[in-house]
This record gives C-alpha cells, sequence and structure tokens, in this order.
C-alpha cells in the first residue's frame, strides 16, 4: 500500500507540476486513464476518489485551504477526471 501512496502523490506532483506545459500534461493523463481503465477503474470510483482528495486537502490545510483555493482543486479534479475517463474509453 505504501507503494501505492507514493505512486499517487508522484502523479499529484507530476500533474500539478505540468499545468503550465499543455502538452506534457496532456500525455501525462492520457497515459494514466488508459492504464486507471485497465484496472477496471468506473467513474464512480473517479468521484469517490475527488470528494476523498478534497477533504484530505481541507483537513490538512484548514484555513489555509480557502474556499477559492478548494474550487480551483475541484475544477482542476474533474478537468483531469473527465480527460482520464475520455483516454480510458
Amino acid at each position: 500500500m505504501e507503494r501505492q501512496q507514493l505512486k499517487l502523490m508522484d502523479m499529484i506532483a507530476a500533474i500539478v507540476g505540468a499545468l503550465d506545459k499543455r502538452e506534457l500534461f496532456q500525455s501525462i493523463i492520457v497515459h494514466t486513464g488508459r492504464q486507471h481503465a485497465q484496472f477496471g477503474v468506473k467513474p464512480y470510483h473517479f468521484a469517490a476518489f475527488g470528494e476523498a482528495l478534497i477533504w484530505g486537502l481541507e483537513q490538512q490545510f484548514a484555513a489555509a485551504f480557502t474556499p477559492e483555493l478548494k474550487q480551483a482543486w475541484m475544477t482542476l479534479y474533474d478537468a483531469v477526471q473527465n480527460e482520464m475517463m475520455r483516454a480510458g474509453s
């Protein structure tokens, strides 16, 4: 499980790090979406993970996780999940 946690953190860091590099960002998302489709990930899995991610960020950053920052993360996650689902179908 620890290995999966590290892979998840690396993937989040790669996505955030590629936000201003459209081609790299798209490549990461497409590749990851295809991998997740092979693992059998369904749309409801993405929704559950998104909720858990936002909750975890709220817990970790407390008052520093402003409504604007929360909205930015939700927007990013929605875009990522939509692209990953499209790539995996």
